[in-house]
């Protein structure tokens, strides 16, 4: 039982490996209305728009993958968007941020 769980933990690591690797790799440009981020509706908005051009980024970097898909994707997102939340440095950005999570 133990080989077996140790196997498809080291086959998992494996196959999703080049995918961390992939996911910090790459750059992308944000277009931002910061006039937009000074109310909770003008921020979800941004917010929304930003994270559908990350969700359809990441899932083009990715497109390549077969196993695991999914994981990786949702992996990349969740760090662009990090990434994304700490350039912006914006209250009301990083309070939809979380409240979105």
């Amino acid at each position: 039982m133990i080989r077996s769980i140790t196997a498809i933990a080291i086959a998992a690591s494996i196959a999703t490996a080049p995918a961390f690797a992939a996911s910090d790799d790459f750059q992308m440009e944000v277009d931002l209305n910061r006039t937009q981020l000074e109310t909770i509706e003008g921020a979800t908005t941004e917010y929304k728009r930003i994270r559908q051009d990350v969700h359809q980024r990441c899932t083009a970097e990715h497109d390549a993958f077969r196993f695991a898909k999914g994981y990786v994707v949702e992996k990349c997102e969740r760090s662009m968007m990090k990434k994304v939340v700490a350039f912006v440095d914006d209250a009301t950005f990083t309070k939809v941020h979380y409240a979105s999570n």
